[in-house]
C-alpha cells in the first residue's frame, strides 16, 4: 500500500501523443481557447515549450512551483476524500478551475499568435520528442480534472463560423494516464516499488526457512503458526497494490505458502491440541482464497500434495467435533440395541396375559425393560423412583453448597480460585437453554442462551477445565474479571448477569449483543456514513470514560472488542 499511496500522492502529469496530429491547428486551437505561452529563456533552446492554461495569468509564481514539485499540499487528503491540509498559494482561489500547464516538443516550428508571458526559469523535464505532457496543479483530483478540460477542447468548438476551420476536432491519444512530471521523482518511485514487492515476496517466502530450522526445537508450533498468519496477512494486502507485471510470480508464492501451511497442520501438529482446530480453519480458509480461481493452473506434483493435505486437515476438523449430534446419536441408537439384547439374555419374554395384567403399571422407562416380567418391573419402577428423588435432594443441597462432586485441596490455586467462583455472591442458579454456537476464544466458546425463567436472550461463555491444563493462572484471571465485571453497570458496557459453577466448566452470564462485533460490520467494508461513525465513537468513549471512573482500564481496545 505504501508505494501505491506515494505514487497516488506524487502522480501529478500525463502525456500525449502529437504523431499524425496537425500541429498549426493544435496551436491554434490553444490559442483560441484563451491558453498562453510562458517563455522561459532557457527551455526553448532545449525544443522545450511551456504553455499555460488562462487560470494561471498573472501567477507566475504558481507556475514555478507547478514546474518544481511534484508533490502538492493542497491534495493531501483522508481516507473519505476530504482535503486535510492546504498551501498559501491557493488561499482565496476557487479549487474547481483546472490549473494545468502544458510542455510541447514538437518535431518542427510553429508560430505562436496568442498572448505571451516571460518567466525566466530552467528545468529538465525528459519529455520525449512530438509529445504533450500535461502537468495538473496537483495529483489525483486536480489531474482528473485537468485531463478533463484539456480534453474537451478538441470536442467542442469556439463560436465564429471563420474559426471552425482552424480549429481542432482530432482528440489525442493519452500514452501515460498519470506519473510524476519530475523524471527524478518518477525513478525513485520505482525504486519504492520494486523495493516493497521484493520485500513481500521475502516475507511469504520465509516462512519455509524458518520451518525448517524450528523443527528441532520443542513447541515451535504456535510462534511458526503466528508466522503463517503474519505472511499470509501481509501477502494479501500487498496483493491489492501490487503492480499488474509482478502479480503472476507472487500468486505462485501465495499458493506455495498455502500448501506450506496445510502441510505444517497435517505434519507438525498434535491433532487432539483444541488448538490445532482453529489453526487448521485459517489455514484451510486461506488455501481456499488462494487456489478457488486458478487451481487448475497448478503443476500435478502441488494438485496432488494440495489434495492429499487438505483431505488430512478435513480428517482432523471432523474428529474435534459432532456435525448436529451425529455421532451422538449413533452412539446412543448403539446403547440401546446393546440394553434390549442383554435384556432378552437374562429375562424370559412376557406372554400376552401378563401384557395385560402389567399395563397398570408400565412407566417412561418401557424401551429398558421390555421383557422383565411384572414384578420385577414394579421392582424397577419403584427404584428408579427412588433415585429421582435422591438426584433431586442432591441437586437442593448442591444449589445451597454451591458446588458439586468434587474435593478440593486449598493448597491449589485452581481449587481455592473455583471455590472462590462457587462462592461468590454472582453465582446464579437459573434454568436457560443453550442455543446456537456464536463463537470461540482462545479459552472458551461462546453461545447463545434463552433464560427459561424471564424469556430473555443471553450470551453464555463455556469454560471447560480440562481444556486448560497447565494453565493455573487462568482461574485467577478468570476470578479478577468477574469480580470487575460485578461492579458495572453501564448502557455502553456489556451487562454481566452471573456464573454457573459446575465441577468440571463454569458458565459466565452476560447480555447478548445480536448486532455483533464492529469487526464483522467492517469485513462488508468501511462505514460511509460519518454520522454513524460519530455515533459509534461517542458511546465508545462514553463507555471508557465509565470505565475510568471506576479506576479500570481496559487495554484491549479494537474492532473485535467493539460489541452492536
Amino acid at each position: 500500500m505504501f508505494p501505491r499511496v506515494l505514487t497516488q500522492r506524487f502522480s501529478n502529469s500525463a502525456e500525449y501523443n502529437l504523431d499524425d496530429i496537425p500541429l498549426d491547428r493544435f496551436i491554434n486551437t490553444l490559442v483560441l481557447t484563451d491558453h498562453f505561452l510562458v517563455y522561459t529563456e532557457a527551455m526553448e533552446e532545449e525544443g522545450y515549450y511551456v504553455i499555460a492554461s488562462s487560470s494561471l495569468y498573472d501567477r507566475s509564481e504558481v507556475i514555478k512551483r507547478i514546474l518544481s514539485e511534484a508533490f502538492q499540499v493542497d491534495e493531501v487528503t483522508n481516507t473519505d476524500g476530504i482535503r486535510v491540509a492546504e498551501s498559501a498559494g491557493y488561499v482565496g482561489q476557487e479549487f474547481d478551475d483546472a490549473r494545468y500547464l502544458l510542455i510541447l516538443t514538437p518535431e518542427c516550428q510553429f508560430l505562436w499568435t496568442g498572448r505571451v508571458v516571460v518567466i525566466p526559469t530552467s528545468f529538465n523535464l525528459d519529455v520525449k520528442e512530438s509529445r504533450v505532457r500535461l502537468i495538473a496543479d496537483g495529483p489525483q483530483r486536480r489531474l482528473h480534472l485537468a485531463k478533463k478540460v484539456f480534453d474537451e477542447l478538441f470536442t467542442s468548438s469556439p463560436e465564429g463560423e471563420d474559426e471552425l476551420s482552424e480549429f481542432l476536432f482530432t482528440p489525442l491519444t493519452c500514452t501515460v494516464d498519470f506519473q510524476a512530471h519530475l523524471p527524478a521523482v518518477n525513478r525513485e518511485l520505482r525504486k519504492i516499488t520494486r523495493a516493497t514487492g521484493r520485500l513481500a515476496e521475502s516475507i511469504v517466502e520465509s516462512v519455509h526457512p524458518i520451518r525448517s530450522s524450528l523443527r528441532i526445537v520443542t513447541g515451535y508450533q504456535e510462534l511458526l503458526e503466528n508466522w503463517y498468519m503474519f505472511a499470509s496477512e501481509h501477502g494479501q494486502h500487498a496483493q491489492r497494490h501490487m503492480e499488474r507485471s509482478s502479480l503472476y510470480k507472487f500468486n505462485r508464492l501465495m499458493v506455495k505458502l498455502a500448501i506450506s501451511w496445510v502441510s505444517f497442520i497435517c505434519d507438525d501438529c498434535d491433532p487432539t491440541d483444541h488448538k490445532t482446530f482453529k489453526w487448521a480453519v485459517h489455514a484451510l480458509e486461506f488455501t481456499l482464497m488462494r487456489t478457488q480461481r486458478n487451481i487448475l493452473q497448478l503443476p500435478d506434483d502441488q494438485f496432488n500434495m494440495l489434495r492429499q493435505k487438505v483431505a488430512s486437515c478435513m480428517t482432523l476438523l471432523i474428529s474435534h467435533f459432532d456435525i448436529l449430534g451425529a455421532r451422538g446419536t449413533l452412539e446412543a441408537g448403539r446403547e440401546k440395541e446393546k440394553q434390549k439384547e442383554r435384556s432378552k439374555r437374562h429375562y424370559p419374554t412376557q406372554t400376552d396375559e401378563e401384557d395385560e395384567f402389567s399395563g397398570s403399571l408400565v412407566s417412561e422407562h418401557d424401551d429398558a425393560f421390555a421383557f422383565t416380567d411384572s414384578t420385577t418391573r414394579l421392582y424397577w419402577d419403584r427404584l428408579l423412583m427412588s433415585i429421582r428423588d435422591l438426584e433431586d435432594e442432591r441437586q437442593i443441597r448442591g444449589a445451597q453448597h454451591r458446588i458439586l462432586g468434587k474435593v478440593l485441596d486449598n493448597e491449589k490455586l485452581e481449587d481455592r480460585s473455583l471455590v472462590f467462583l462457587a462462592s461468590s455472591s454472582s453465582n446464579i442458579s437459573i434454568r436457560w437453554q443453550q442455543g446456537k454456537f456464536i463463537g470461540a476464544g482462545t479459552f472458551g466458546s461462546v453461545y447463545l442462551a434463552v433464560n427459561l425463567d424471564s424469556g430473555s436472550l443471553m450470551a453464555v461463555k463455556e469454560i471447560k477445565f480440562q481444556e486448560l491444563s497447565g494453565l493455573p493462572s487462568l482461574y485467577a484471571q478468570i476470578k479478577d474479571e468477574l469480580s470487575v465485571m460485578e461492579l458495572l453497570h453501564h448502557p455502553n458496557v456489556v451487562e454481566y448477569y452471573g456464573i454457573e459453577v459446575h465441577r468440571d466448566k463454569v458458565y459466565i452470564f452476560e447480555e447478548y449483543c445480536q448486532g455483533g462485533s464492529l469487526a464483522t460490520l467492517l469485513e462488508h467494508g468501511r462505514i460511509e456514513d460519518e454520522c454513524i461513525i460519530q455515533v459509534y465513537t461517542l458511546q465508545m468513549l462514553e463507555g471508557l470514560a465509565y470505565l475510568h471512573s471506576k479506576n479500570i482500564v481496559h487495554r484491549d481496545i479494537k474492532p473485535d472488542s467493539e460489541l452492536l
